[in-house]
Order: C-alpha cells, then sequence, then structure tokens
C-alpha cells in the first residue's frame, strides 16, 4: 500500500512537471509576495513551485509530514560540465544544504559524479530531487533560493527568493 502511494505521489510530481514545463504559469492566489519581493510560502500548500531567475527551469518543492522533497528540472546547461545544486539560506550567511549524495538524491535526467557533481544529460537536462527536513527551511530567518553553480563557482540559475512560514 504505502509503495502505491509513493508511485502516485512520483507520478503526480511528475505530472506537474510536464505542465511547468509546457508553459503553464501557478495561481498567484497561493503566493504571497512582500516588498522586497521575497515569496512568502506555507508548508501546508504541501506543493510549491519556483522559477528560475536566468535559465529554463524548475524547482519545487512537495511539503509532506515533516518532509521536504526539493525537486529541480534545468534545462539548457551544458552537458560537458558539471554543476553543484543547493538550497542556501539568509543571503548565503546560512552554509546552505547541497544536494547528494547518491543516499541521499534521486536522479531522473543526467547523473551524479564525485559525490555532489551533477552532469546533465546530452541536451543539457538534470531532473533531481532531494529530501531535506523542513526544519532546514523554517530556520532561515530573512530568505531562501536555490542555485545551481559551474564547477568553476559561477552560479548558472538561481530561483526567485522565498521563505516558509513558521
Amino acid at each position: 500500500m504505502q509503495i502505491r502511494y509513493k508511485t502516485l505521489l512520483q507520478l503526480l510530481v511528475v505530472a506537474v512537471l510536464l505542465v511547468v514545463s509546457s508553459g503553464c504559469s501557478t495561481n498567484e492566489s497561493t503566493r504571497e509576495k512582500t516588498n522586497n519581493e521575497v515569496l512568502k510560502v506555507s508548508s501546508s500548500q504541501q506543493l510549491q513551485e519556483l522559477t528560475f531567475e536566468s535559465g529554463v527551469g524548475r524547482a519545487i518543492i512537495v511539503f509532506e509530514e515533516g518532509i521536504a522533497d526539493c525537486i529541480i528540472y534545468a534545462k539548457g546547461l551544458n552537458p560537458e560540465e558539471k554543476y553543484t545544486i543547493s538550497l542556501i539560506g539568509d543571503h548565503g550567511a546560512s552554509s546552505g544544504v547541497i544536494f547528494g549524495p547518491i543516499e541521499n538524491i534521486k536522479m531522473r535526467v543526467g547523473s551524479l559524479e564525485e559525490e555532489v557533481m551533477f552532469k546533465p544529460n546530452s541536451e543539457g537536462e538534470l531532473f533531481v530531487s532531494m529530501r531535506n527536513p523542513i526544519r532546514i527551511f523554517t530556520a532561515a530567518k530573512e530568505e531562501l533560493f536555490f542555485k545551481i553553480e559551474s564547477e568553476n563557482k559561477k552560479v548558472i540559475m538561481k530561483t526567485s527568493s522565498f521563505l516558509v512560514n513558521k
């Protein structure tokens, strides 16, 4: 029964990503922006989509029972390069969370090399998820964002900033 639930949840996430990648936008009524354009989200929303400021792709957070499944889908990456994916808090004051190692992630498109380096497929696509405790999100005092960084520490993509209501 639990396996069936997880399979259905995975199918739901894939369906959401397909809708998102086809250009549909989320319902703005579920989002609240503060004066400095930081998106306020609530874990009770269960599903939150974030766009990357530059580049093509999405970050989706699925909240469930004290855990947040962080799903990153990126397009337009160089298939010859390797990248790190991080969740950064408080304007970088927090060391954040780097996606990896293999025990902590689920690779769907692309590959994991060197414990925390991701290599996109030949089309420049990367699709990966990692589960984190919600406390990582609610501990932030200012803003959070996901970033994709190249091997030479150049930020390639960064999501819009957000905070999770406590």
